[in-house]
């Protein structure tokens, strides 16, 4: 055993000499990555965080011997309840022979060859799920492609835990001094870690921002209220989620123990939620815990626990206290297409149908995304903050398995990462490649400089009234971006107890 660890490592050294970067120091150890293209350093799978189920994270041992970065690390385990397989395959989001354990938090780092400009901006992104599925694992999320085409940039990825073990609700776990949104201090660690250790790969410790798309958008919004002074993020980027923009489609409850009881019940950990009861919840095996909440319709939301996530959000956003960085924040323009589908294909009625899947989706669309981000948008308005707003409006076919959907929730992803195309039936086509280079350009133009990167960049800041919403990929521009006005599509925000209540309607004419 001794003989092999020293032959490896000898091998790891000489492999490194050969391809200078690629042999870097961390906190933790050295880590080993590959040239996953000529020009970009490829590390996957480092561990930047390690806790026990139900526990804080804390930085993982220091390791002897170097890390082989090339492959990812296990993913989080996730919810594979029926709704979320389904908006799995609806999305082409496969993770290709993708493991589940509880040992999931590590980071991955696409960096530029050597040979490129060093010191760059980093962009940290954040999966959404809904905060019960979702990783850093997908072929979405790869980040050479951003690195390749891009100068001044490194990007940055990691897996955090979810649903019941990234926030159980366990009532025996409120403490006022304590948090139970794991995932969120998985968050928190993560970016520490990035600060940490990043200069190693090339990257700015001084230039990080963080973007992230649905809870992952929600995540870095809810960073922003946790951490108003820090140092580490210089600009923030909301995809289709926020936790201060009133109506949401994640839960936010002081803490909602009904899920919990029911899965310990059914593991066998009974109904009283006493010490014994959570002894025997941690003993359980993770991947029974998660079938009983799938069993269970369990679901694992926020917890309003006032430390990472706070019942007061609205009114900290509506008075200021918040991280005032630059906010780049937007949503698609038919988000609830994929959702109205999907939800109407696992119903008895088997099937979407026409007139009403689409009037579903359209109140689903203003209600859960268009609203809340254009509320975001003008608390940070009202408190002096650099904010440019955007609408998605592009439609490619390629990017998913149903192609009549529309712009729909997380269609923007495989554009503004480059990994479109991954359908083998349906070609990429001119448009799609010229929109996703412009979109590219104009978030890495954010990363290098929040203040002032999209101004440089052509782009107006937002005000509701003025055209200044960035509308991307539209029938007039479709390669770029033509810009209207934050108050039209906004236009019935104000009367959001009106929607409810047609939704309300539309839903009873889809039961059977």
């Amino acid at each position: 055993m001794y003989l092999l660890s020293l032959l490896t490592t000898i091998w790891i050294a000489y492999a490194a000499a050969q391809n200078p970067g690629l042999l870097v120091p961390t906190q933790q150890g050295n880590v080993v990555g590959t040239l996953v293209a000529p020009t970009v350093r490829q590390f996957l799978g480092i561990p930047y965080a390690v806790a026990g189920r139900w526990e804080a994270p804390v930085l993982p041992a220091r390791r002897s011997a170097p890390l082989t970065a090339d492959k990812f690390g296990d993913s989080c385990i996730q919810t594979n309840s029926p709704a979320d397989l389904e908006f799995l395959k609806l999305t082409a989001s496969v993770v290709p022979n993708g493991t589940e354990s509880e040992d999931c938090m590590s980071v991955n780092v696409w960096a530029p060859s050597i040979n490129r400009k060093q010191k760059t901006a980093v962009m940290i992104w954040i999966y959404g799920g809904a905060f019960m599925f979702g990783t850093s694992n997908l072929p979405t999320y790869d980040g050479r492609f951003i690195v390749r085409d891009n100068d001044d940039v490194t990007v940055v990825t990691f897996n955090y835990r979810l649903n019941i073990f990234g926030q159980p609700n366990a009532p025996q776990l409120v403490n006022a001094t304590a948090s139970q949104n794991f995932g969120l201090l998985d968050i928190d660690a993560a970016v520490q870690w990035v600060h940490d250790n990043i200069a190693n790969f090339g990257g700015d410790p001084d230039r990080i921002i963080l973007f992230g798309q649905s809870a992952g958008g929600a995540a870095v919004d809810a960073y922003t209220f946790a951490h108003p002074d820090s140092t580490f993020v210089k600009g923030v980027i909301e995809h289709s989620g926020s936790v201060s923009g009133g109506t949401n489609l994640l839960d936010n409850l002081p803490i909602n123990p009904v899920s919990w009881t029911n899965v310990s019940n059914v593991v066998g950990c009974g109904l009283i939620p006493d010490a014994g009861q959570l002894a025997c919840m941690k003993k359980v095996p993770g991947r029974t815990l998660e079938d009983a909440v799938v069993s269970t319709n369990g679901a694992f939301g926020l917890v309003q626990d006032n430390i990472t996530n706070f019942g007061d959000v609205n009114t900290r956003a509506a008075s200021g206290r918040f991280l005032k960085v630059p906010l780049l924040v937007g949503s698609t323009a038919n988000e609830g297409d994929i959702f109205a589908v999907g939800d109407e294909l696992l119903s008895p009625l088997g099937f979407a149908p026409p007139f009403l899947t689409e009037l579903t989706a359209d109140l689903l669309t203003q209600i859960g995304f268009t609203c809340p981000q254009g509320v975001t948008a003008q608390h940070r308005l009202d408190a002096g903050v650099t904010t440019w707003r955007y609408q998605y409006q592009a439609v490619f076919r390629d990017i998913s398995t149903r192609p009549d959907l529309r712009a729909w929730h997380a269609s923007e992803l495989p554009i503004v990462f480059g990994t479109y195309n991954q359908s083998t039936e349906i070609a990429k086509t001119p448009v799609e490649i010229a929109l996703s280079r412009y979109m590219q350009s104009a978030w890495v133009a954010f990363a290098r400089d929040p203040q002032n990167g999209l101004r440089n960049f052509g782009w107006p800041t937002y005000a509701p009234t003025t055209n200044s919403l960035i509308q991307l990929g539209n029938f007039f521009n479709q390669s770029s971006a033509t810009f209207g006005r934050g108050a039209d599509i906004d236009f019935t925000c104000s009367n959001i107890t009106t929607l409810l209540a047609i939704s309300a309607g539309v839903a009873s004419l889809l039961t059977p």
